[in-house]
């Protein structure tokens, strides 16, 4: 059972405590678990393998919780949840996943209206019942009507780190058998699309009855779709379908190809395969004679597909038919697009000074261990109360602490700064007496989400005049399964932080994704930068920044257009503009 699978387990039991009115340290040490068991970098399950014990030593982690960890890891199952969860309507608690409904909002609605799924909101949100509840109105209805269309826009799609996180345990359950010669994760993760539906995997196989029984036999199995000599499929408990294909080696690069899609990238290569006498499928590249006769030719390599279509190897992060194809013909497909290894710094952190998890020795120490060369601290102004932001004073003796932490970290350099939030009018939280003495700026939007388009683009506008701020947090707004992006005039952003060098976002902490790969490659074609940061709020959060260069990838961004690929003399002048 994945780390994230036992984290939603327990959120989920915090919500039903809390709606059941339990005591209030039940709930908080529900979720207080949940959220470190998202950030720890490796898995419960692997820990508990070696040294169960040690369950119970985790941060947040007491005797009662490592028993209920050790009964999910053991059976795949815990009896307390399915107890507690047949207490509730079925689908009711799901109405938790909509943006801007917590459980006390979830108990008013059940116990004044009768709901118990999001069908019934639905409907009772078109008939205005919500403006008969106190503290609700028309404006909670429109908002829940927002939040169910991107729900279901959503729903039965993993974010792209679960994704992951699936994939790399079942990948190391199948080579751990030496069943296979060969195993790569196919489809929309390894283009690194935001949300993934089913995984698949594709392999060459030593033997592949033993390979496809070895598959259906993962132990977080909840049933066999289908069990074939060259194709199995699984549902995994609580999670994803995942479907394994085995196939010649000779053949494995065409197959490689077809299967990481996308499907309009694919039939582009088909007809320009055609065009040259050749047929390309999942079975490999064949050449066409005059009768139709083919002869299979080598293809047990993607580089050796593309170059037979006579075309540049495409990374798989750019295969969504915008314009590769054309690139690739041309050989004009970026050779430098951005790399994890090219990263030398994550320049957006936060510590237990504000919402945090972590002091800022043992956020320096993982980025130490990391490799980087640089980091900035940059915990939340005053104005965002909810993440206990920080006023002028606090502000002064943190940057301080920061500095005087840091002399003890001889090989990497970090920047005191802050998370300055933007106000509504585009000023910042703090002025210039006060942002002079930083190392970073980060400006970012944490209220007034709904201002129209003029308002919430002059926001923005105003605040990249502000000659501190060198970075946008997470610009659009949006979170990928309960928030839609901000309205705003992204054109202008974008050619605004060209202007006077404000780099913006890509931000990979929770559901964001933020900058997206469409808006990312927009910015950089109109002038502007990138900084790809985790916003990271314990230091295992620090790994999803994998995400973020993914993400970049896909929006056709090279080293040299990412803030934090640059030495640290150049980062230092960049910053100081």
């Amino acid at each position: 059972m994945t780390n994230h699978e036992i984290a939603r387990i327990f959120s989920r039991i915090a919500d039903a405590l809390e709606i059941k009115g339990e005591n209030i340290f039940r709930v908080r040490a529900y979720r207080t678990a949940a959220q470190n068991i998202k950030a720890l970098a490796r898995q419960l399950e692997d820990v508990y393998r070696e040294t169960p014990e040690k369950i119970g030593q985790l941060q947040g982690i007491g005797k009662d919780l490592s028993a209920k960890i050790a009964e999910l890891i053991a059976t795949g199952g815990l009896e307390y949840y399915e107890d507690l969860m047949k207490e509730f309507p079925e689908g009711f608690l799901s109405m938790l996943d909509l943006a801007g409904l917590g459980p006390k909002k979830l108990k008013k609605l059940h116990d004044e209206l009768g709901i118990d799924n999001i069908a019934q909101l639905e409907k009772a949100c078109r008939e205005n019942k919500l403006e008969t509840l106190e503290g609700m109105g028309p404006k909670t209805e429109i908002k829940l009507l927002e939040a169910i269309s991107y729900y279901r826009g959503s729903e039965g799609r993993m974010l792209l780190p679960e994704a992951g996180e699936y994939a790399g345990q079942i990948v190391g359950y199948l080579l751990s058998s030496g069943l296979f010669e060969k195993v790569e994760i196919a489809g929309s993760l390894r283009r690194g699309k935001e949300t993934v539906g089913d995984l698949d995997i594709l392999t060459v196989a030593k033997n592949t009855e033993k390979a496809m029984d070895h598959f259906i036999s993962y132990p977080l199995v909840g049933a066999v779709i289908a069990r074939g000599t060259t194709k199995s499929s699984i549902k995994i408990k609580e999670g994803p379908q995942v479907d394994l294909r085995a196939v010649e080696k000779k053949a494995f690069g065409a197959a490689l190809v077809y299967f990481t899609g996308s499907q309009q990238h694919n039939i582009r290569i088909r007809h320009l395969a055609r065009k040259k006498g050749y047929k390309v499928n999942e079975y490999g590249v064949f050449s066409v004679g005059p009768r139709g006769r083919e002869r299979r030719l080598k293809a047990s390599t993607e580089e050796e597909v593309y170059k037979k279509i006579g075309m540049q190897w495409v990374p798989p992060e750019l295969r969504e038919s915008s314009g590769e194809i054309e690139a690739a013909l041309d050989g004009k497909i970026p050779s430098d697009l951005v790399k994890e290894s090219d990263i030398k710094g994550d320049l957006h952190l936060h510590t237990s000074e504000t919402d945090g998890r972590a002091g800022l020795e043992e956020v320096m120490s993982a980025a130490e261990e990391r490799g980087y060369k640089y980091i900035a601290i940059t915990d939340h102004s005053q104005n965002v109360r909810i993440a206990n932001g920080m006023d002028k004073k606090r502000l002064l003796r943190h940057l301080e602490r920061i500095r005087k932490a840091a002399e003890k970290f001889k090989g990497l350099e970090v920047l005191a700064g802050c998370e300055v939030d933007m106000l509504e009018n585009g000023k910042l939280d703090f002025g210039d007496e006060v942002l002079r003495e930083l190392d970073i700026v980060i400006a970012a939007v944490h209220s007034k989400f709904n201002l129209d388009r003029k308002k919430q683009t002059d926001r923005y506008l105003r605040a990249m005049d502000n000659r501190f701020v060198n970075i946008i947090a997470h610009p659009s707004g949006r979170l990928i399964t309960s928030r839609k992006a901000l309205d705003l005039d992204l054109e202008k952003v974008f050619r605004k932080a060209a202007e006077n060098r404000v780099f913006l976002e890509v931000n990979t902490h929770g559901q964001r994704i933020d900058l997206n790969d469409v808006n990312c490659r927009r910015a950089v074609e109109l002038g502007a930068g990138v900084a790809i940061n985790t916003d990271a709020h314990e230091p295992a959060q620090m790994d999803l920044l994998k995400y973020g260069v993914i993400t970049a990838r896909r929006g056709w961004v090279e080293k040299k257009d990412v803030l934090n690929t640059y030495s640290l003399s150049k980062l230092k002048k960049a910053l100081k503009k």
